[in-house]
């Protein structure tokens, strides 16, 4: 199953090419997308063809830094339910994490991963390798993400560091983003102080996010069904009260081979590993937020030999024991 984009996503290139003076409907009909579905929250974009209209911008604005105008253009409603589950998020953190678990609704095969490393929250884009050619691509993210973070927290609100996979080019990075930027960096991302992704935030409605919530829970699982990422995750969710699941047993499970099971969720953006402690960490998430089970029925559920292993590996992907997530609820 091709890829795709959230079509209302695609305003934000559309403003941008009307803002430089070009025609955008001309621009997008030339690229095979009807630009007729822009404001159709139900529509979905090839991303093949997303990806050709971004090359002509590229060709045709005569600005390598282009894509640092994104974030300016960005609106919530671009992003479907999810901008609205962003702007009522409790805290920073749990905005971000809702970013990690839904933004292949916006973007199929372009996924995001959240660590804590040290004192920071770290945020990775892991952008499609025929996407990741364009500069603009890289820039044009972390501009949304900057926007996106001030939305909620204030326009005072500076990243710690920026990575970069691409070269340095004159467009004042720095100055920019208000911090130190890593050129040809083994990834693009941010990194934020742990306590500022923590701090309550004053906007946080808890109804508004949880209610965005079960709407974007439904158009993921509209998303996923039929392909190897939803079949994996699926085999994964019955697999897991025997234990740990390996990519062998998923594959025999789906009739494929590892290798074709793999090299077919590489073309979805991910691996096997990322999607089993993908699976692993939202489940434990939400029996640990519904509050119905206790901390060994969690570790079976999870697939964990035992609770010791469960805590250790909950708390190297969010940076918290179990208990201490329990708690962080409260703000969510």
């Amino acid at each position: 199953m091709s890829s795709t984009i959230l079509a209302t996503a695609g305003r934000i290139v559309h403003r941008l090419i009307e803002r430089v003076g070009l025609e955008a409907d001309a621009m997008f009909l030339s690229a095979g997308l009807d630009p007729q579905k822009l404001n159709d929250p139900q529509a979905r974009y090839p991303l093949e063809r997303s990806r050709q209209l971004l090359h002509q911008v590229n060709e045709q604005i005569q600005d390598p830094c282009w894509g640092l105008a994104a974030g300016e253009l960005w609106r919530p409603t671009d992003f479907h339910a999810l901008g609205y589950a962003y702007l009522a998020s409790g805290t920073l953190e749990s905005a971000l994490k809702r970013m990690e678990r839904y933004f292949r609704i916006v973007i199929q095969g372009w996924s995001v991963q959240s660590s804590i490393r040290d004192d920071d929250f770290c945020m990775t884009h892991l952008i499609p390798t025929d996407m990741a050619d364009l500069p603009a691509n890289h820039d044009a993210r972390l501009s949304i993400s900057l926007r996106m973070c001030r939305e909620i927290y204030g326009q005072e609100f500076r990243f710690r560091e920026v990575r970069l996979a691409h070269p340095w080019q004159a467009c004042g990075y720095e100055d920019f983003f208000g911090c130190p930027v890593r050129y040809d960096a083994d990834y693009t991302g941010f990194t934020i102080p742990i306590d500022v992704v923590r701090r309550p935030l004053p906007a946080k409605n808890r109804d508004l996010a949880r209610a965005n919530d079960r709407i974007l829970q439904d158009l993921d699982r509209r998303l996923l069904d039929g392909s190897m990422l939803g079949r994996v995750k699926n085999a994964i969710l019955d697999s897991l009260p025997d234990g740990k699941p390996s990519a062998q047993g998923i594959a025999r499970k789906l009739a494929v081979s590892p290798r074709t099971l793999q090299r077919k969720l590489q073309e979805e953006g991910t691996t096997f590993q990322a999607v089993l402690d993908g699976v692993r960490k939202e489940l434990a998430e939400d029996y640990l937020r519904s509050g119905e089970y206790d901390l060994q029925t969690i570790t079976y559920l999870t697939g964990f030999a035992n609770p010791p292993a469960f805590s250790r590996a909950f708390k190297k992907w969010t940076g918290r024991s179990p208990s201490e997530e329990r708690e962080s609820q409260n703000y969510s």
